[in-house]
């Protein structure tokens, strides 16, 4: 069997590495040049308050790679609030293009394995599983902000901070995540999808004296220019065209706060498994899920 995947991003690699594991051939399309997340470099979290360890989840479906830090301390700012939850709260992982990125070891462990990338290509029009990410105009979630130094900076590496202020993040938060070679500043827009908009509410936050005591005296690294897709129930519509939807060009995203490194995680190895073994995809998701979709997506709502 050959397995054809559109994509290279995280729920595409986590796919192409459970199919060569289980023995097949795989071939993956990635119509970018290169390997890299759509959003650019950047620092990812993965929450974990949860009753089941975060890590521990997903290491039950085959993913190895371990965080470079985990979070002690987590703020929540609003205009005239602030709330501080000490523990352990976030497993941090960086993506981008330095060997040590999410996106670079997967992509080592796939080749190891075995896989066959085919980068700057279109995929064939049936493939097994597509992976291609949010849909270029049915985004509903921005990210707009910069990546910036250690150096000169002072944050500390063990906090992540969100400010929920429609000022600078409408419908959304402005967050600040520490990072390995560069940290990570952006506001994330749930109702206003502009992007050029949405990055001059970030730089007015920049212009605060908490942010800018945090910044001090750091550089500027690179944009981050992102966007993520969430559905109501991505389950229903999880099979299309008999190819299995993972991450977020299905839809599986965090509606609330865009957490969705678990989903395209577990969509990738779920969707992998029901490729080799011939099950039923949307049963193991919904599964595994549940409601949790359709309770984010009300509460979304709400907002």
């Amino acid at each position: 069997m050959t397995v054809r995947i559109a994509g290279a991003g995280l729920a595409g690699l986590v796919a192409a590495t459970t199919v060569a594991r289980a023995g097949e051939d795989v071939d993956v399309y990635e119509i970018k040049q290169r390997l890299l997340p759509s959003t650019g470099p950047h620092t990812e979290a993965l929450r974990n308050y949860q009753a089941v360890d975060a890590l521990e989840e997903l290491q039950s479906y085959g993913f190895k790679i371990q965080p470079f830090a985990e979070v002690r301390t987590a703020v929540r700012r609003s205009e005239h609030h602030e709330n501080v939850l000490r523990g352990r709260s976030y497993y941090l992982f960086m993506r981008g293009r330095e060997e040590y990125t999410v996106d670079q070891q997967l992509y080592r462990q796939a080749v190891d394995l075995g896989v066959r990338f085919h980068f700057g290509a279109r995929a064939p029009r049936k493939v097994d599983i597509t992976a291609t990410g949010p849909p270029r105009n049915e985004f509903n979630m921005l990210a707009a902000g910069y990546t910036f130094t250690p150096e000169g900076s002072n944050l500390d590496p063990h906090t992540v901070i969100a400010l929920l202020d429609n000022r600078v993040a409408p419908g959304g938060y402005l967050a600040i995540t520490p990072g390995i070679e560069y940290h990570s500043i952006y506001s994330g827009s749930w109702t206003d999808l502009d992007y050029d908009r949405v990055f001059g509410l970030a730089q007015s936050a920049f212009e605060r004296t908490w942010v800018r005591e945090i910044l001090g005296t750091s550089r500027w690294v690179d944009k981050i220019h992102g966007t993520a897709y969430y559905e109501r129930d991505p389950v229903a519509t999880a099979l299309q065209g008999g190819s299995l939807r993972v991450g977020e060009a299905g839809g599986f995203q965090d509606a609330v706060a865009a957490y969705g490194f678990r989903y395209a995680v577990i969509t990738g190895a779920l969707a992998a498994r029901a490729v080799v073994e011939g099950l039923d995809y949307p049963a193991l998701l919904r599964s595994q899920f549940k409601d949790e979709f359709e309770s984010a997506f009300a509460y979304r709502q709400k907002l």
